[in-house]
């Protein structure tokens, strides 16, 4: 039996999980960077600035726009999606995770491949921690920096030890050179900050970083999608192990039974990927 987060129907939504403003450490006042999402037709923007809440309720936008955190835990800054109330910087990462939860928000671990060491986040610590909705298997801000935008690597560890875990893909936009780079689309039935956050954490939405799936599909024996500008897709298993990849834009993969879980990527124009969630192999 296949056990996946792409129920029902409904619209895609493009946003992106992870941008600063001048309150922190971002170029673009509040204003300017929903500007610069808007015009590249985002649907909603969530405002992480560092260890604040930076206030978006009123703001007169036509994209969504919702309230966020990067906070800075003893291991390592995870962001807050959906965040009403500040939490105190530097404590222990599993509080900081339990008080984004207590407060109904996603807490989505930042960046673990960023940094000169490719570790900002010990996998030990990935693995240990509880209560966490995923990671961002893409963090744009890192294409110019130290390390490596992509955690896929994190993440199928994760998933061959069975820990349920979501992927996320983010600009973590600072400047001009952050911008939609890349981003997180879900799946709902209305344009809304709670059906937003309940894609996020249910897992029915993918992580991009400029290719488009325009189906995600199975029934008892096979998975199958299509993308709108792949050219290379790849059934990915445990331990990261490719099972099976075609150079086209759509795919389908029949299902043996052994896998654990399988999860699809996808490979477009100029280095561009996008990545669906697992499905689950439950016996």
């Amino acid at each position: 039996m296949l056990v996946h987060p792409y129920i029902g129907s409904g619209r895609w939504l493009r946003g992106n999980l992870h941008a600063h403003t001048t309150n922190s450490d971002g170029k673009f006042h509040l204003d300017e960077l929903i500007s610069n999402y808007k015009a590249i037709g985002y649907d909603f923007l969530v405002i992480t600035d560092h260890n604040k809440i930076t206030p978006v309720e009123g703001i007169n936008s036509d994209i969504l726009v919702l309230n966020g955190c990067e906070v800075s835990s003893d291991k390592g800054h995870i962001v807050a999606v959906n965040l009403k109330e500040p939490i105190e910087p530097n404590r222990p990462s599993q509080e900081v995770i339990d008080a984004i939860n207590a407060q109904g928000g996603v807490a989505i671990l930042a960046h673990p491949n960023w940094s000169k060491n490719f570790c900002h986040w010990k996998q030990e610590d990935l693995a240990s921690l509880q209560g966490y909705a995923g990671i961002e298997v893409f963090n744009g801000n890192i294409l110019r920096d130290s390390g490596s935008p992509l955690a896929s690597d994190r993440w199928d560890m994760l998933l061959s030890n069975g820990q349920k875990c979501w992927c996320y893909g983010v600009d973590d936009t600072h400047n001009e050179l952050d911008l939609a780079n890349g981003w997180t689309m879900v799946l709902v039935n209305e344009i809304s900050v709670d059906a937003i956050v309940s894609a996020l954490k249910e897992g029915r939405c993918y992580a991009s970083s400029g290719v488009f799936f325009e189906a995600i599909e199975n029934d008892e024996t096979t998975i199958r999608v299509v993308t709108r500008n792949a050219d290379r897709i790849a059934f990915v298993g445990r331990n990261g192990r490719w099972l099976k990849w075609v150079n086209d834009r759509l795919a389908s993969y029949q299902i043996r039974g052994d896998e654990g879980y399988i999860r699809v990527e996808a490979f477009g124009p100029h280095g561009s990927m996008a990545w669906t969630q697992p499905f689950f192999i439950v016996p």
